[in-house]
């Protein structure tokens, strides 16, 4: 059980970098693809060059969102709605010692900690339901992605870019 929760915590911290590395690929390709539209001849009025800065922003913005997500391990936000039956105290001392580094805390874990504790020096109680809005954001984000980038294969098979 311990081992699960664990590995669970690891997972999270993967998918993590995961999606930050996406993120970033995404915003490289739409930046090329930006970059080609801008110094192409006589396209620099072009609808599609709006679309591309929305992505682009859209996708920088999902940068805000993601760290958010993240921020604080599932297994600690845990804490606040579980108390002491969360899974984070099945933890042993290094493991939860490193789960409360990944919260972004310098300060070193008291040997046992409580739930107020912990909810004290997180403050849970005054959060954004992260995990809900990163969710909400992400199905968002995929139609606006998707729908922009039909938009902008349409356009392209279409006209070429060329006007």
């Amino acid at each position: 059980m311990k081992n699960e929760i664990f590995h669970s915590f690891i997972k999270e911290q993967k998918q993590y970098k995961i999606f930050s590395r996406l993120a970033k690929y995404v915003s490289i390709s739409f930046l090329t693809i930006y970059l080609y539209l801008l110094f192409s001849s006589s396209y620099t009025a072009s609808p599609l060059i709006v679309v591309i800065n929305y992505l682009a922003i859209l996708t920088s913005f999902s940068g805000i969102i993601t760290f958010k997500y993240f921020e604080i391990p599932s297994i600690l936000l845990d804490v606040f709605t579980e108390g002491q039956l969360s899974p984070f105290f099945q933890l042993n001392s290094q493991e939860k010692q490193l789960v409360w580094r990944k919260a972004g805390r310098e300060d070193v874990l008291p040997p046992e900690p409580t739930p107020d504790y912990i909810s004290d020096h997180l403050h849970l109680y005054d959060r954004y339901p992260w995990k809900r809005i990163g969710k909400i954001y992400f199905v968002v984000y995929l139609v606006f992605i998707l729908t922009s980038v039909f938009y902008l294969t349409s356009v392209y098979i279409e006209t070429g870019f060329q006007n």
